[in-house]
């Protein structure tokens, strides 16, 4: 069973939030901003993540317009752990590098990839299904968080669970497969099955796991990660 220091969270904050515009603008993204209390989002996900990972273990990927704010939002974290790229690459990449630079400091790092805007009203029952998710990542498993839909959201990409998976269960269940963003007949027929769920975009993973998927099914991201 691996340590829980060898715990470590990614936050993704690269987006520019141009769903909030004009609101949210490209140097005060939507992960900046305060929406639900005195705090952003970005530190409202940080504080979530305290009592498994502690500031001093996550790292932030943004860009360069928000690294800045960020770094005077969350004095608490490193601030050479706030890292902007230099180029937006999509997800992959983002995740790659962070695995790539876990994996040198720390051969056992187990990592943790987080949106950096979700709210979540009861971060108490958060971290109870961010536990189980930990530890299955040290046993060599990826795993992900599902959010039990409430509609048929078009939006957003589904997971699909075995009939009978109860949300909120502590035990990991298997994933069936993934499902991209649905119609809106398609969205509907997934919440009506119930073992559907959206995906959070939360990942847990150990650093060489990750980096032996993406040589094998991202051979080009590997090598120019190398």
């Amino acid at each position: 069973m691996a340590k829980t220091d060898h715990y470590y969270g990614l936050i993704m904050a690269g987006g520019r939030g141009t769903r909030f515009w004009p609101r949210s603008r490209r140097s005060s993204a939507k992960q900046v901003l305060r929406f639900t209390g005195e705090n952003s989002l970005i530190q409202d996900t940080v504080e979530r993540l305290r009592p498994i990972v502690p500031p001093e273990r996550i790292w932030i990927l943004t860009n360069e317009y928000l690294r800045r704010e960020i770094v005077r939002q969350l004095p608490q974290v490193p601030k050479a752990q706030i890292l902007a790229e230099p180029a937006q690459r999509n997800t992959a990449p983002c995740i790659g590098l962070a695995a790539q630079i876990l994996q040198s400091l720390d051969r056992d790092a187990i990592m943790g990839v987080f949106p950096a805007d979700h709210v979540i009203a009861k971060p108490a029952r958060f971290v109870r299904l961010l536990r189980p998710a930990f530890r299955a990542a040290a046993q060599g498993r990826i795993a992900v968080i599902g959010i039990q839909p409430r509609w048929a959201e078009t939006g957003y990409g589904y997971i699909e669970f075995p009939r009978g998976t109860k949300p909120g269960a502590i035990e990991p269940a298997p994933v069936l497969r993934f499902r991209e963003k649905p119609d809106e007949e398609t969205a509907r027929e997934f919440v009506k099955a119930g073992n559907f769920f959206w995906n959070a975009g939360m990942f847990f993973w150990k650093t060489e796991v990750l980096l032996d998927a993406l040589r094998r099914y991202q051979p080009k991201t590997a090598t120019l990660l190398a």
